[in-house]
């Protein structure tokens, strides 16, 4: 039996370590550097100002209920003046309105301005109403004084429907 020889044609890498490689790193420069922090100082110096006029402006954007008056405005002078409106009574601090089908009743309960449709169900127009006054000036006109308070102070408001 013969034994044939393979020989091998290939070639091993040879690796050697070199200790003087230099890397190329894509870096800021130091005008990039300066500029991104005096943005960053700018915006640390802004917070406590920031923090500071909102502080102040809390009063106004969380105690006001001058949206919630409005809506109540709009609710009872559409009701009041209607085409199908038959009577308007005005009792003690209630006003009632009664149509061709229904009756609409205003009233202070509770610190409350209540709406009640026919007698049934409560819906709350305003709360923490200290005093409502209703008072028929003309055939058409109403005039209601409320009282109210927000926050810590009390405000008074005549309001013509």
């Amino acid at each position: 039996m013969k034994l044939f020889r393979q020989h091998i044609n290939c070639v091993y890498k040879i690796i050697k370590p070199n200790k003087n490689i230099a890397i190329e790193k894509q870096g800021f420069t130091l005008i990039e550097s300066l500029v991104a922090l005096v943005i960053q100082m700018t915006i640390v110096l802004l917070i406590p100002l920031l923090i500071f006029s909102l502080g102040q402006l809390k009063t106004t954007v969380f105690e006001d209920r001058t949206y919630d008056i409005e809506l109540m405005i709009k609710d009872i002078s559409h009701t009041l003046h209607a085409k199908d409106v038959k009577a308007k009574m005005i009792k003690k601090k209630e006003l009632e309105i009664r149509d061709s089908n229904t009756e609409i009743n205003y009233k202070l309960r509770n610190q409350k301005i209540i709406k009640t449709v026919g007698h049934r169900g409560n819906i709350t127009m305003c709360n923490h109403v200290v005093d409502v006054h209703f008072e028929k000036l003309t055939h058409d006109l109403m005039l209601m004084k409320i009282t109210y308070q927000e926050g810590t102070t009390t405000h008074e408001k005549e309001i013509l429907l």
